[in-house]
C-alpha cells in the first residue's frame, strides 16, 4: 500500500472540532499504538483515517486524496473496526463475517467460492469458526467482538484501523489476537490500534501516536515512550518497569 499521510488534518462532530491539525504518516508493515486519555480524539482520528466522516486539511493514500478514491476500491485498501457495530439479531455469525466481503462483490451478488473460503479461514484465525451458525444474540460480549475481529480479516485490506479491538476480550484472546496482527504486520499490512491497556499495546506495537485534546503531543518508536510524554498525556506520573527478560512495563506512581 502507498504511505498514508495525513497534514493539516482537522475533523468532528457538526460543528465540534474534535482532531485539530494533526499530521503524520502510517508506515507499512509496523503497528501503531494510538494512546490517550478519554476524550482525547483517538475514535475520532480512526474514523477519519478510515474515511467516515467530514474532514479538512490533507489525507491521502499515496498520491490520491482519500475523498476522491471510490468507496469500493477504499475498502479494499483500508479496514475499519470501531468500538461497537449495530448488527441484526437475526444475523449468523457466518453472515457477519460475510460482510467484510462487500469491497469486493456486490451487496445483491452472489458469493464465489474464495469468498467463502476467506470467511471461513477468518473464523478460524479469530477462533470462531465453532460458532458459525449461531446468532448475534446467542454470542457473549468478546464471542461478539472476536467475530467483528473476524469480519475486519475477512475483508483482507492493506491497513487495519482497530478502536480497542480487545477490550471485551480476556488476556488469553487478548494476546492471541495480538499476536496474529504481528503477523500481519510482518506481511507487509500495518495496523493501527487504539488502546487503554498501555502495557499490552506496547508490547506489541513498533510505533505511538500519543494524542490529548486532538492534538499529537509526541510520536515515534515505542521506546521513545518515557515518564515525561506520559505525564503530559494523562496528568499523572508513572514509573517505569523492567523484567528480568528486558520487557518493559509503565504503572501509575
Amino acid at each position: 500500500m502507498s504511505a498514508y499521510t495525513f497534514s493539516g488534518l482537522c475533523a468532528g462532530y457538526g460543528a465540534k472540532k474534535i482532531i485539530d491539525g494533526i499530521s503524520g504518516e502510517i508506515e507499512n508493515g509496523r503497528i501503531t499504538a494510538l494512546i490517550g486519555p478519554n476524550g482525547g480524539g483517538k475514535s475520532t482520528l480512526l474514523r477519519t483515517l478510515g474515511g467516515l466522516g467530514n474532514y479538512s486539511g490533507k489525507l491521502a493514500l499515496g498520491e490520491r486524496e482519500v475523498k476522491d478514491i471510490p468507496r469500493r476500491d477504499f475498502g479494499r485498501l483500508v479496514g475499519f473496526l470501531p468500538q461497537s457495530i449495530g448488527v441484526k439479531a437475526a444475523f449468523s455469525v457466518y453472515e457477519i463475517i460475510s460482510l467484510g466481503r462487500l469491497p469486493f462483490h456486490g451487496a445483491l451478488e452472489p458469493m464465489k467460492p474464495e469468498d467463502d473460503r476467506i470467511i471461513l479461514k477468518s473464523a478460524e484465525l479469530a477462533e470462531v469458526d465453532h460458532l458459525l451458525f449461531r446468532t448475534a444474540t446467542e454470542l457473549s460480549g468478546g464471542e461478539r467482538q472476536r467475530v467483528l475481529f473476524a469480519m475486519i480479516l475477512a475483508q483482507q485490506p492493506e491497513l487495519f484501523l482497530l478502536d480497542e479491538p480487545t477490550s471485551a476480550l480476556d488476556p488469553s484472546h487478548s494476546r492471541r489476537i495480538f499476536s496474529l496482527l504481528r503477523r500481519l504486520a510482518s506481511e507487509g499490512r500495518s495496523v493501527v490500534a487504539a488502546a487503554h491497556d498501555l502495557n499490552s499495546a506496547i508490547s506489541c506495537c513498533d510505533d505511538f501516536i500519543a494524542l490529548k485534546e486532538g492534538k499529537i503531543i509526541a510520536r515515534g518508536p515505542v521506546g521513545l515512550l518515557d515518564e515525561k510524554i506520559l505525564h503530559e498525556l494523562y496528568g499523572i506520573r508513572f514509573r517505569r518497569y523492567r523484567s528480568e527478560e528486558g520487557d518493559t512495563a509503565w504503572h501509575p506512581e
